[in-house]
């Protein structure tokens, strides 16, 4: 009784405070909006028609793969991407390179087939032109043959060279397929990707709010009289939790149905999985609120540490701008924003069960880890001034 009593007052309390209603309630809403505007035509998914690609070939192989080698660069799947030519040499097919008379150059090697069938080390040398997007059209094309390859080089270290030899006739054209991205519209707006990120960034901002009534209570001094209550130092801290729990509860509800029904964001059809994101994410937020307010001793330092956190997790997931690729794009998945967001972008675009399955796995896995952290560290130096 006492809990609920508690965690009323501190829902009371949250209400009183207009400024913070705005800022997460009508705060999200805002940057949505504006975001999901602004660079709408940023996340306009279009397919491309691929271009061929002048390739030139130094055919210094004659052993048994040039047949194969052959039927692969002409066969009409592959024709369609890379229009080849013979050359005698490397130098010529570099001179034709830098005067514009071809767009790419693939150089193979006298002892290409003998290394393959022998289960050596074979590859292939690849000279790039000035287009990025047509070196990596003709890098792909080739590679398809090449991935072939390797499994002949496999087959033949690990059972023998006669069983890789009998593999020389299969076809690599079919490693090549052409796809449409966008078919069946499975791609997500600049609205629906700014929706998530903002959803997200916000209730984990929510546990500031939580972690500052925690520190506002030491400021003030009231904790002392609290605690000198018959009540369990548990359920003091316990019922400011709830309270605000169920602030982040509504606001992830306000977010989620003005979006809909305003900006006119799908979010699929799993609301209830899409409920289960936004409870692990409340759970990170509040087991973050407990651990840095009983770590951090002034309200100063763990507004300032709780912004960077968020901030700094938001960025790196892509929650502002999609990140390339790199090291940047790679700390991200090392984020709880990460795997919230790929969550409920996996439920927007109805993947498969198995692949959001995996995300809310790692992301409850996540929110598990950060709420037993914090259990142990009230453990050890409990809720009191």
């Amino acid at each position: 009784m006492q809990l609920w009593i508690i965690a009323k007052y501190e829902v009371l309390r949250m209400l009183r405070m207009r400024y913070v209603m705005a800022i997460q309630f009508a705060m999200p809403l805002l940057l949505i909006f504006i975001l999901g505007s602004a660079l709408s035509g940023a996340f306009k998914v279009e397919d491309r028609t691929i271009n061929p690609v002048k390739v030139d070939v130094v055919q210094g192989d004659s052993g048994e793969l040039k047949s194969s080698i052959e039927g692969f660069l002409h066969s009409p799947d592959i024709g369609s991407l890379l229009q080849t030519s013979n050359v005698q040499t490397r130098d010529e097919a570099v001179n034709r390179l830098k005067s514009g008379d071809s767009e790419f150059a693939l150089v193979i090697p006298s002892d290409f087939s003998s290394r393959v069938m022998t289960g050596k080390e074979a590859e292939w040398e690849m000279i790039l032109g000035n287009n990025y997007e047509q070196n990596l059209t003709a890098q792909m094309v080739l590679r398809s043959f090449l991935d072939s390859v390797n499994h002949r080089q496999a087959v033949g270290i690990t059972i023998g060279p006669e069983a890789a030899a009998s593999m020389q006739n299969q076809g690599s054209s079919d490693h090549v397929k052409l796809g449409n991205l966008a078919k069946g519209n499975s791609q997500y707006s600049a609205m629906q990707y700014y929706a998530a990120s903002m959803l997200v960034m916000f209730l984990l901002y929510s546990g500031l709010s939580t972690a500052m009534t925690l520190q506002g209570e030491k400021d003030k001094h009231t904790l002392a009289r609290l605690n000198a209550m018959p009540v369990r130092e548990y359920t003091i801290l316990l019922g400011k939790v709830l309270g605000n729990t169920f602030i982040a509860i509504c606001q992830a509800a306000i977010i989620v149905g003005t979006t809909v029904i305003f900006y006119h964001v799908d979010w699929g059809n799993s609301y209830g999985v899409l409920a289960l994101i936004c409870f692990f994410v409340i759970i990170a937020s509040m087991s973050l609120a407990v651990l840095i307010a009983l770590i951090v001793k002034s309200s100063k330092g763990i507004s300032t540490i709780f912004q960077m956190m968020v901030m700094v997790m938001s960025f790196l997931s892509g929650g502002f701008t999609p990140l390339p690729d790199g090291l940047l794009h790679q700390l991200g998945n090392f984020t709880l924003n990460h795997w919230a967001m790929q969550s409920m972008y996996r439920i927007m675009l109805g993947s498969e069960p198995s692949v959001l399955g995996h995300h809310l796995l790692v992301l409850g896995c996540i929110s598990a880890g950060i709420l037993l952290i914090s259990f142990i560290v009230y453990r050890k130096a409990g809720y009191h001034e």
